[in-house]
């Protein structure tokens, strides 16, 4: 189970660096694409598209800045020559930190632009997001 909980740190550590490292016009449009189905979803006046646009904006420059930043797990752990396990297990716990620090303050934020019926119909779509999550990795693992 601890391999399990470690792949899924690796994996998720990798994701979310190559997730904002890819060219720019792919972000774009699946910032276009988010915020779209959003709307829709979610009903969205214009003005909280406009909040949550500019939300979205400021979430990407703070992880592109932590994305600079971060350890890599695999060098930090290799520094004296050899493989150092608990390094490499803090790192990647200390960049998720970071990485969920950051989303955490954005979530806050955006839930204060929506209305009640709107946060409601968010979490239903995050729990089905979740659970489609949680079966793909089932069966890949």
């Amino acid at each position: 189970m601890k391999k399990l909980i470690t792949a899924v740190l690796v994996a998720a550590s990798f994701m979310a660096g190559s997730n904002y490292t890819a060219n720019a016009h792919e972000h774009y449009q699946n910032k276009e694409r988010y915020i779209e189905k959003l709307q829709k979803d979610l009903n969205l006046t214009q003005d909280q598209v406009e909040k949550i646009k500019q939300l979205k904006q400021a979430e990407r420059e703070e992880m592109k800045e932590f994305m600079k930043q971060h350890k890599n797990p695999i060098l930090e752990a290799t520094k004296n020559g050899n493989f150092d396990k608990e390094v490499f297990k803090n790192t990647v716990v200390e960049n998720a930190k970071n990485m969920a620090e950051i989303r955490a303050k954005y979530l806050e934020k955006m839930f204060s632009i929506l209305n009640e019926d709107q946060k409601k119909k968010f979490l239903e779509i995050m729990k089905e997001r979740i659970e489609r999550m949680h079966e793909k990795m089932h069966k890949e693992f």
